[in-house]
């Protein structure tokens, strides 16, 4: 009998397989491949700067160190010539102190406190330095100074120590070796309660808030420099006359910037009524005799002071340039 053929099915079947394998595995090549070729990598490049300006640190105040980048080349420089020391009579004379122009006011008010006793003397004081703080910054940051508030201590008695006082002080002082105002609280109690009439308690307070504005005086005199200026001029001086002048120069300063502060604040104070009236009876008024003594006679503090109470301005106040007749 013939052989029987075997069929080719199964054979077909394994080389379709095999077909099937070998076009997906080209697939899966073309694949991959097309996928590498289109997929590539960043590149990360550091920025490139040059600081200019340290940033701020989280707290306000400037970093220690700020960043730079060295230069290509050195720079070319040249050094400016060190500008002379200004002397001693051109800083009490020409202080930029002088170009400031009037005081703003910071809108003082007097107190409501009655200081019949050391405790509310104290408290008084307490409540107008804010005033003079605010004052007297705007006005030193306009003269191109660095502004610093003094500190204030109060005390009664016959003693206080202080890296300045030498004797017995007797009235406040003002202390420029720690930045001090040294206000004697006792002073202003007994002068409030001496009498009972309205008219010495106004002419009290009146004459204690222009104290503690001349010791704030002297403690501007102190920032700008024109204290210690006058401090050497008075050490050079040919004769106690001459010594005595410079001081009263000094002394007729601080209240005639005692009275820029008044003015620029007389309204919101305010200083009238009764307040201006002694003011312009008693505390303008009062004086040493002409020649005599260290703060100047009558004429000479309404020349400065009365007269910085209506300008309100710091030139008023050079007392050093003015003549010997004008600062008796």
């Amino acid at each position: 009998m013939p052989r029987k053929k075997r069929s080719k099915g199964p054979l077909f079947a394994i080389l379709g397989v095999c077909l099937l394998a070998a076009a997906g595995l080209w697939t899966f090549g073309v694949i991959k491949k097309n996928a590498d070729d289109t997929y590539t990598q960043p590149t990360i490049t550091e920025p490139s700067y040059r600081a200019t300006s340290p940033a701020p640190s989280p707290t306000g105040t400037e970093p220690t160190q700020t960043a730079s980048t060295e230069p290509t080349q050195a720079p070319t420089t040249t050094t400016a010539p060190t500008p002379p020391e200004a002397s001693a009579l051109d800083i009490v004379a020409k202080n930029s102190l002088y170009r400031t122009g009037p005081q703003r006011t910071v809108n003082c008010k007097e107190p409501n406190i009655r200081p019949n006793t050391n405790a509310n003397a104290a408290r008084y004081w307490v409540a107008l330095k804010p005033c003079l703080d605010r004052a007297w910054a705007r006005q030193i940051a306009l003269a191109r100074q660095e502004f610093r508030a003094p500190g204030m201590l109060y005390w009664s008695g016959t003693n206080v120590t202080s890296p300045c006082s030498g004797g017995v002080p007797t009235v406040p002082f003002y202390c420029s070796t720690n930045h001090m105002m040294y206000m004697k609280v006792d002073n202003f109690s007994k002068s409030y309660n001496q009498y009972s009439d309205a008219e010495s308690k106004a002419y009290a307070r009146m004459w204690y808030t222009r104290s503690i504005a001349h010791e704030y005086g002297h403690a501007v005199q102190s920032i700008t420099g024109i204290l210690e200026a006058a401090h050497k001029l008075r050490y050079e001086a040919a004769n106690y006359d001459d010594r005595t002048l410079m001081t009263r120069r000094t002394e007729l300063q601080a209240n005639c910037l005692a009275g820029v502060f008044l003015a620029s604040n007389k309204r919101s104070y305010p200083i009238d009524g009764l307040l201006l009236r002694v003011w312009n009876k008693w505390v303008v008024t009062a004086g040493d005799p002409p020649g005599k003594g260290t703060h100047g006679s009558a004429a000479s503090q309404a020349r400065f002071m009365g007269k910085s109470f209506v300008t309100g301005n710091p030139a008023t106040c050079n007392t050093f340039t003015a003549s010997r007749g004008n600062v008796n």
